[in-house]
């Protein structure tokens, strides 16, 4: 796993580095572009026609619209409040999790079929390659992108989709990432709309607790990952 991270490093040449902030200067401005024409408010009134659908139509679309960037987190602050009163927690954290695991299955058939022959022409012309996953490699690099913070879901899901990352690491890692979310989210929306102000408030402590221990575990991957890199090879 060392070596992988040590090759990724390599292939930073300066011009890379350079166009990588060109595209992040991009995205930014892709950002205040998006608030400025008011995009959040009609994101919102997409999510609340869903609500008014109904269940069915709103798990279908959790599980299809974050594959075109959609929030998933949209979804999983939504769910809770609007379905579990009705419906009880327990079947909305269910439906909630199958919709999670449909859109990764998506996403991630897509990066393979899709997207990764468009990457590929690219990064030829940019005489750059992703370096290949190997073998007992996947589970922490999951681990990893899984639990930085700033990457939205959906690019995390296709930047391991473009890296082949095998699909069990990456199936299982992501759905227990967001597991921990779902059942937080669904438990402390259901104490807010019915007015449990004790039930929110654990609610919420279990939701930093979940963000806590994931860190930990995301810092304790990286560790180890250091650890394991030869001396040679670190930078």
């Amino acid at each position: 796993m060392g070596t992988f991270f040590a090759s990724f490093r390599r292939y930073w040449t300066k011009q890379r580095l350079l166009l990588a902030a060109g595209v992040a200067v991009l995205a930014v401005a892709l950002g205040v572009g998006v608030m400025m024409l008011g995009v959040g408010p009609a994101l919102n009134n997409v999510v609340l026609g869903l609500r008014e659908a109904g269940p069915l139509a709103f798990f279908v679309a959790m599980a299809v619209l974050p594959a075109v960037g959609f929030p998933m987190m949209v979804f999983t602050l939504s769910a809770g409040s609007v379905f579990a009163p009705e419906f009880g927690p327990g079947w909305v954290i269910l439906w909630s999790l199958a919709a999670v695991a449909a859109n990764l299955l998506l996403t991630y058939w897509l990066a393979d079929r899709a997207l990764r022959p468009l990457m590929g022409r690219l990064m030829a012309w940019l005489d750059f390659r992703l370096p290949q996953v190997p073998a007992g490699g996947a589970w922490p690099l999951t681990v990893i992108v899984r639990l930085t913070p700033g990457p939205p879901y959906w690019a995390q899901s296709y930047l391991l989709g473009l890296m082949r990352v095998p699909l069990i690491p990456y199936f299982t890692v992501s759905v227990m990432v967001m597991a921990g979310y779902i059942v937080a989210l669904v438990y402390g929306g259901e104490a807010i709309t019915e007015g449990k102000g004790g039930q929110a408030a654990a609610c919420a402590g279990l939701l930093v607790v979940v963000i806590a221990v994931l860190q930990l575990l995301r810092r304790r991957t990286l560790r180890r990952q250091a650890e394991t890199t030869p001396t040679s090879d670190r930078p």
